[in-house]
């Protein structure tokens, strides 16, 4: 250790107090803050930094650099100030240390460790980025959903029924039809001179098409379905529970049905006849409403009455007539109806008959298309009407390809032919009869009419009038 630098190598050698010092106190001395030795100014301008220490000689403590990996805590600094002496301010001032006092060295390891711990924070900032952006640009990033394109569903009618010979052109392609056979929307259906075509749609509407027609299914969609016929005949049921707009362009005659059963010819002009509820007809600017049983002929703005003696010459109107009567009657027989109410298809099968059609035969022959198999037991049910009659209805696990028979009496379990019964076997499942005579009790029963008597018989149900 060098004796003139006392500083040197960090060890502490207090000497003799200067003459300022009286005691321990040092005149005009500031209060100290309690951190770190106090530095005064000397009379030579002379910083002196030896500590305040007792008459006793403090043993000198060496001072070891921090090992290697240890950071250093920063060190409280003390303001530093200078007493007022000869030829000094009397204003306190800061002393700057020079690079060689241990106060420079104490600033240099502050330095250091603000600068361990910036390069800390920013190697600190980098590998957070590295590890966490991409997790956080993952939630940021819309995620990409994978998506297939569907496949376009193109609409299509099933040809039901087939007689004669048809063809469809769609695009370039032209194929010959056949029963059972779906074609689709833009397809343009031609038929030969004896032939009749049967489309279904999935709505529950019907197109029928006559010989030697023409008619482009334009649109398919069950919410707006339209034709456009060239030529020839067709008869629609558009069945309104399924179907949303349906039309027929003939020409220059627009045909809208109202929940409608129609027919529409196209020659050298168009006539359209009313089976059922009624038609819109636009033609250019004029618009024409014709209801059940009128016929519009073009050129005419009246509507005229339907007669049936007129449809009777025309083979595909009455072919197409009597199937519309064995399919609604088919549905009316029917447990369960496809679609629409019964008091709907009433009136539609009464605007049948109406035109002179012998139903009896029909109904019979829809009738035998409803079930199969032998009879093995029948279900009753009924009710009396506020008119005084009785309405039953049945139902069979089988076909009574016979029909079946009502028979009723004042007796419990009398067997046919009872008191009263039904004159004919009936093709149904339902049947009202009455008003019955008041002040009676009647007991009612259904049978499988074999031909000539009862096989097998319902449960029994009693009525009081």
């Amino acid at each position: 250790m060098d004796p003139a630098n006392p500083n040197v190598g960090g060890i502490i050698n207090p000497g003799s107090a200067p003459s300022d010092f009286q005691g321990d106190t040092l005149q005009n001395k500031p209060e100290s803050s309690g951190i770190g030795p106090d530095f005064t100014q000397s009379s030579f301008g002379q910083a002196s930094n030896a500590p305040q220490v007792s008459d006793q000689e403090t043993p000198s403590i060496p001072q070891f650099p921090p090992p290697e990996n240890q950071v250093p805590a920063p060190p409280s600094v003390s303001p530093v100030v200078a007493t007022p002496t000869q030829g000094f301010s009397t204003e306190t001032s800061t002393i700057p240390t020079s690079p060689g006092s241990s106060g420079g060295g104490k600033k240099a390891v502050l330095l250091g460790v603000v600068g361990v711990l910036l390069l800390g924070a920013i190697g600190g900032g980098i590998y957070l980025a590295s590890r966490y952006a991409p997790r956080l640009a993952e939630q940021t990033q819309p995620v990409a959903i994978a998506t297939s394109t569907p496949t376009p569903v193109v609409a299509s009618a099933k040809v039901t029924y087939l007689e004669g010979s048809a063809t469809s052109l769609l695009g370039d392609t032209s194929s010959d039809l056949a029963q059972g056979q779906s074609v689709y929307e833009g397809a343009t259906i031609e038929t030969e001179a004896d032939t009749k075509v049967l489309l279904t749609f999935s709505g529950g509407s019907i197109l029928r098409i006559g010989p030697s027609s023409k008619l482009t299914l334009t649109s398919l969609a069950p919410e707006s379905m339209s034709f456009s016929q060239e030529k020839g005949i067709t008869y629609a049921f558009v069945d309104d529970a399924g179907t949303g707009t349906f039309t027929v362009l003939a020409g220059e005659i627009k045909v809208e049905a109202l929940g409608t059963a129609f027919s529409v010819e196209k020659d050298e002009s168009v006539l359209v006849n009313v089976y059922e509820s009624k038609v819109k007809i636009t033609e250019g600017q004029d618009v024409l409403e014709v209801a059940q049983n009128k016929q519009f002929i073009q050129g005419s703005s009246v509507p005229a009455t339907l007669v049936a003696s007129e449809l009777e010459v025309d083979n595909f109107l009455q072919w197409a007539l009597e199937e519309e009567l064995k399919r609604i009657e088919a549905e009316l027989i029917s447990i369960v109806a496809s679609s629409g109410t019964s008091e709907d298809k009433e009136a539609y099968k009464a605007a049948l008959e109406d035109l002179g059609i012998d139903k009896k035969e029909l109904i019979k022959q829809a009738f035998l298309t409803t079930t199969t198999g032998a009879v093995g037991s029948i279900t009753l049910t009924g009710q009396k009407t506020p008119e005084g009659a009785v309405s039953l209805s049945w139902t069979a696990d089988g076909l009574a390809s016979n029909g079946f028979r009502i028979v009723w009496s004042t007796t419990a379990g009398k067997a046919y032919p009872g008191d009263k019964r039904t004159n004919e076997p009936l093709f149904g499942y339902a049947k009202t009869l009455g008003p019955m005579k008041p002040g009676k009790t009647w007991y009612y029963r259904v049978c499988e009419w074999t031909g000539t008597t009862c096989g097998a018989y319902s449960n029994e149900l009693s009525f009081s009038f």
